[in-house]
């Protein structure tokens, strides 16, 4: 995560001079290769999953179908990778796109994350969710130490995060375990690049941040808290009622600044 050095031109054309026949980039075959052997392992470990949520095979289609939307924006994102190899930080991505996935597929068995429901598959999703966090620190470190960082991988990389916090924010609120309003803690960033998308002089770079940082944190170990069968109603609603809270005042500090440098200046970094 927050691979945030991009690489210069002479590095992209080195990688652009690098193609097969009919003008295909080797970096896509490779991509190609690793989305499906990855999405084999997820055809594989979605059934056990299921049996587990005592579901049907509908979990299955949910986890491949949402895999598949993740790595087919993936590929047509690869035309600014400036590597000739896909690289292993982005493999982790991958691998952590399939955890998401599996997390989308639980959706539909929400009500078994309430009190009374089923804790083993409770406890299932919460071990896949830490995973796919876990897993979030070494791509990015994966990247720095071989090299390879670029804004193709920083992307794929935020892109899974906020899908994955969105979908932990529909499972609080579908489970029961909090009201409609902790949708708001996977939407907010959306809400956010909407206002960026409809503004777009507004200026979009930020400077480092240690408390954005930390409620970042809170955000994510709150949801990941709360889909647990450790918490219930109301002390869920009370947890993800604060991260939302912070979370807010985090987006709309950083709001404020934005919205100080427009419109007169464009793409400020400060």
């Amino acid at each position: 995560m927050n691979d945030s050095r991009l690489e210069d031109r002479p590095v992209v054309a080195r990688a652009e001079r690098r193609r097969l026949p009919f003008g295909v980039r080797p970096v896509l075959l490779e991509a190609i290769a690793v989305f499906s052997l990855i999405g084999l392992v997820l055809a594989a470990a979605a059934p056990f999953v299921m049996e587990i949520a005592g579901s049907d095979w509908r979990f299955v289609m949910i986890s491949i179908t949402v895999y598949l939307a993740i790595v087919g924006l993936a590929a047509a994102g690869l035309r600014n990778h400036p590597h000739g190899r896909f690289g292993a930080a982005n493999v982790i991505t991958v691998f952590r796109a399939a955890l998401t996935a599996i997390v989308a597929a639980s959706l539909i068995e929400a009500g078994q994350l309430r009190y009374e429901g089923d804790t083993a598959f409770s406890w299932a999703v919460a071990g896949l969710v830490v995973l796919a966090l876990l897993l979030d620190g070494v791509d990015g470190y994966a990247a720095r130490r071989n090299g390879t960082q670029s804004s193709f991988g920083e992307r794929f990389d935020m892109e899974v995060d906020a899908l994955l916090i969105l979908l932990l924010s529909l499972l609080a609120f579908v489970s029961g375990k909090a009201g409609a309003f902790v949708i708001l803690l996977g939407a907010m960033r959306y809400a956010y690049l909407a206002i960026h998308a409809l503004l777009p002089r507004l200026p979009s770079d930020l400077s480092p941040s240690l408390v954005r940082k930390a409620v970042c944190v809170i955000q994510v170990s709150a949801l990941c808290l709360i889909v647990t069968p450790l918490v219930n109603p109301p002390t869920s609603s009370v947890i993800a009622l604060g991260a939302l809270i912070l979370l807010g005042a985090s987006f709309g500090r950083d709001l404020v600044v934005q919205f100080s440098g427009y419109p007169s200046r464009k793409g400020i970094k400060r």
